[in-house]
């Protein structure tokens, strides 16, 4: 077997591709800055998307430890639905200058936003606590598998 290949069974290959995708969406971010109405939330977007990629990498890694059952799935769904609408909520409002959520850099947006706008914005940032829900989906999974490996033991 060739060593430097590391087996397929150890990570989720398929969020593999979703954490390259979204570094990818947060390299491309990085070049928004200059189409930008609110250049320093078009920055505030790459970093998110470049630092989510990290996480799902992570993620990947770990994930078949996880096992899988109904509360390994809602956490998936949970970080994929949370991570790339926390991404796409900060670049639009970027492009939109949609100041209402963002309390650091309000005072240096340019309004423009209108409500709608405002409105996609906050729906799309507070997805992101999605994010939170999968780190407690987690520790119940490993509760949960913890729990079952000390009752199987003699």
């Amino acid at each position: 077997m060739d060593e430097s290949r590391i087996p397929s069974s150890t990570v989720d290959r398929a969020l593999v591709a979703h954490a390259a995708l979204m570094t990818l969406l947060g390299l491309l971010s990085g070049f928004t800055p200059v189409l930008a109405k609110a250049p320093r939330a078009a920055l505030s977007a790459h970093t998110i998307g470049v630092l989510q990629g990290a996480l799902l990498f992570g993620l990947a890694a770990v994930w078949p430890s996880l096992g899988s059952g109904g509360v390994v799935t809602a956490a998936r769904y949970c970080a994929l639905v949370g991570l790339y609408a926390n991404w796409l909520g900060a670049q639009l409002a970027a492009f939109w200058s949609a100041r209402a959520m963002f309390t650091v850099h309000r005072a240096t947006m340019p309004g423009g936003a209108g409500p709608w706008m405002e409105g996609v914005v906050a729906v799309l940032l507070n997805l992101s606590l999605l994010i939170v829900v999968m780190c407690l989906l987690i520790l119940r999974a490993l509760w949960q598998s913890r729990r079952r490996s000390r009752t199987a033991e003699p």
